[in-house]
């Protein structure tokens, strides 16, 4: 199961797929999950929605009243948002330099010197510019080097204001854990392909409908979500995102690498029900799965609970963290075992032995 989950990894995080451009990534995960699934389709916005047992139910619901009714079938909704935080271009200087502002989150100290590509594959390198104090490191400090000479060169590239720029790197494998600028949260992505395959495994037809929503957008606010828990109508849904964990300079971080997955309690705009916090642990304890309670104040720690749960009518949502070092920078690490174990975690909740 390493193994392939780690494949899966591989695939993802050297796709290209920054907030609201997300559909080549999009096109990879359906590929990696259709096996697994019994349909697969994309919405208005460009979540990407895999659907596992009772296909025809979502519409026959979505016919309906806002709130779901009571005789519907139970539907599982699991979601991972695809994009990757990303830099976008505000302005190309006279010398053939991008300079640029950040959309979604990232560590500003670990921009410098990496390499970067726009969607339609135009390189560059991220530089700080000349004389920055490195207590003053932020976006408006820096640069995106891409050989140009003048700004008409760098039109030539393809690159001109309103261009994005997302980090370039292969999964670096490191044994037990691995690394990528991507990870946020292309490890919540492979984390629901591998659940739909542990899924599949265990029982090739199911009754019960599960849904598995990619979702757009997830990396500035929890966007595309919410139209996608509209639609669906879920009685239950859960979000898996990546969380950050403890490590060296960060020691009142709670949630550690290796100890399992997270179940938050709260973040900077979500309180989980207790019915739902309640309901995972249980079945970690049924399954012989380790996890972790997360406790944050922090904004950037928002994820898709935070629209889902109050999509139509509302929807009992919980929120499932894989525990990332270094979080939200270009060298982002997590733990294989955490990500497995997540897997297994959804899959026991979507009622697999």
């Amino acid at each position: 199961m390493r193994e392939i989950l780690k494949e899966s990894l591989r695939r993802l995080v050297t796709v290209p797929g920054p907030s609201g451009r997300e559909s080549e990534v999009g096109r990879v995960i359906a590929d990696l999950i259709r096996p697994f699934v019994d349909e697969v389709r994309t919405d208005a916005l460009g979540n990407v929605i895999a659907t596992r047992g009772a296909a025809d139910s979502a519409a026959a619901t979505a016919a309906t009243s806002d709130a779901a009714s009571p005789a519907s079938p139970p539907r599982l909704m699991l979601s991972a948002h695809m994009d990757t935080a990303s830099l976008i271009v505000t302005e190309v200087t006279q010398d053939g330099f991008a300079r640029f502002a950040l959309i979604g989150v990232y560590g500003a100290a670990s921009l410098p010197g990496q390499a970067v590509t726009t969607p339609a594959g135009t390189v560059g390198v991220v530089g700080l510019d000349d004389g920055v104090d490195p207590k003053d490191i932020g976006p408006g400090k820096m640069h995106i080097a891409i050989g140009a000479a003048d700004r008409e060169a760098a039109k030539k590239l393809g690159v001109s204001p309103g261009e994005v720029f997302c980090l370039t790197r292969d999964l670096i494998d490191l044994g037990d854990t691995v690394s990528s600028p991507a990870l946020d949260n292309r490890a919540g992505c492979a984390v629901l392909i591998e659940t739909a395959r542990l899924l599949q495994e265990a029982d090739p037809a199911p009754a019960a409908a599960v849904d598995f929503v990619f979702t757009v957008q997830g990396a500035i606010a929890p966007r595309g979500a919410r139209p996608a828990a509209f639609a669906l109508r879920p009685s239950l849904a859960l979000a898996v995102d990546v969380t950050p964990a403890r490590g060296p300079g960060k020691p009142k971080t709670r949630v550690e690498l290796g100890q399992g997955p997270a179940i938050r309690a709260k973040d900077g705009s979500y309180v989980a029900p207790v019915a739902v916090r309640e309901q995972l642990a249980r079945a970690a304890a049924e399954a012989g799965i380790a996890w972790q309670v997360e406790v944050s104040s922090s904004e950037d720690d928002v994820s898709d609970a935070a629209a889902v749960e109050i999509a139509g009518a509302g929807t009992l949502t919980g929120v499932v963290g894989l525990p990332a070092r270094q979080a939200r920078t270009a060298a982002a690490v997590v733990s294989l075992a955490d990500l497995l174990a997540a897997a297994r975690l959804l899959a026991r909740v979507a009622g697999a032995p």
